[in-house]
């Protein structure tokens, strides 16, 4: 999973006090005021006075608003790559080595560090500020996540069930990617909610190592279900490519009249 940084403002001697520690503290509250407020309805004046700082240090350190949620993103991208990036390697190698046990196993393994996310430190603020960005759907954030995340890691579950499951059909494996994904995405969206739900307190070590094994077996289970496709979609698969028969047709020469 590659990330491209965000480009960071050079800070100069004597600029503002404590600089990387500014610029923490400015995106930690950026995070839970943007996940509280939405990106249009957030003010960089509110920002700056909960962050401790002069509205002048947002311009300063992030070129404005826009700025600002980028870095967020950026932060979130460079936790999630920092958690996942082992188990990227490992299902990366077990793909080279087209390995369809050791494929289950790197299936297995992703879920598991998208689930470890829920307790790393500023898991709350940032399910938030994804929640909230995918329900306004305003401000450069989540074109960044989706790209830099989200999009890498849909392509290798899929590649993983395909691998596992011997199924060449690239439609059918990311659908069932995204309904393997779909659990864990959904308790990072609803994380107050499913710890109501389920009467947990928090995401302690014990609970984490209950949602990790539930999730392995259910992920083993469907790898083991047949997928039945339905006839009127093969049919409509095969009417939008043409036929070996048909296209060796096409490529012969026409008699001339």
């Amino acid at each position: 999973m590659q990330v491209v940084p965000v480009p960071r403002r050079q800070l100069e001697r004597g600029g503002y006090a404590r600089g990387e520690e500014t610029r923490a503290r400015i995106i930690a509250t950026a995070l839970r005021i943007f996940g509280q407020q939405g990106y249009d309805h957030s003010s960089t004046r509110l920002i700056a006075a909960q962050a401790g700082v002069n509205p002048p240090a947002l311009q300063y350190y992030f070129g404005g608003k826009e700025g600002l949620h980028r870095a967020c993103a950026q932060f979130i991208i460079d936790r999630a790559q920092a958690v996942m990036s082992p188990a990227f390697s490992r299902a990366s190698r077990a793909l080279l080595a087209r390995d369809r046990r050791e494929a289950v196993t790197a299936l297995c393994d992703l879920l598991d560090a998208l689930t470890d996310a829920l307790t790393a430190a500023g898991s709350e603020s940032w399910s938030r500020f994804i929640a909230r960005g995918k329900a306004d759907g305003a401000g450069p954030a989540m074109p960044m996540i989706r790209e830099r995340i989200g999009l890498p890691l849909i392509t290798m579950v899929a590649s993983l069930v395909g691998l596992a499951t011997a199924c060449a059909d690239d439609e059918l494996n990311r659908l069932r990617a995204l309904l393997l994904l779909g659990p864990v995405n959904w308790i990072h969206a609803n994380r107050e909610g499913t710890l109501m739900l389920l009467q947990w307190r928090e995401f302690d070590a014990g609970r984490l190592a209950l949602l990790k094994q539930t999730v392995r077996a259910h992920v083993r289970a469907a790898l083991r279900a047949p997928v039945r496709v339905p006839a009127s979609s093969v049919r409509r698969s095969a009417a939008r490519r043409p036929s070996a028969h048909r296209r060796r047709a096409s490529a012969r020469p026409r008699p001339t009249k």
